[in-house]
């Protein structure tokens, strides 16, 4: 993941999401900061312990095995797909990307495999730069 900051949508009725509560506290802060570093089609390395380094390296209170136990419960929770590229390393996909990320409505490419069935919403960018509909 890069350090460039791209433009993530967090609505204020996440903090009214009864699947985002039932995470529990820390659960509801791993996934709205989850969303923050996931790539333009929702996804991002989905190993527990690259999650802690990536999403929450300063809070000593998730470690590793939280963060695992953590991901277990959103999956549960249909709010992550959890799943493996063809080459076995461990992704994540934010499960309702697109209902969430609709201003953002085409993006570049990831660069990480997509889950079986899922739809990219890919783009281009014109002479200027800017995002452009295949």
């Amino acid at each position: 993941m890069s350090g460039k900051a791209e433009s993530r949508l967090i609505y204020s009725s996440i903090s009214t999401s009864d699947r985002v509560s039932s995470l529990g506290a820390k659960g509801a802060l791993l996934y709205t900061w989850l969303i923050t570093h996931c790539d333009g089609q929702g996804r991002m390395p989905g190993k527990p312990k690259v999650v802690k380094h990536l999403v929450v390296p300063l809070i000593e209170d998730l470690n590793e095995a939280d963060v695992a136990q953590l991901l277990t419960l959103m999956e549960k929770e249909r709010l992550v797909i959890l799943y493996e590229d063809d080459n076995g390393r461990p992704l994540i996909q934010i499960a309702d990307w697109w209902d969430w990320q609709t201003g953002l409505k085409y993006r570049a490419p990831s660069h990480y495999q997509a889950p079986e069935g899922w739809v990219d919403r890919i783009t281009n960018r014109d002479d200027n730069g800017r995002f452009v509909k295949e």
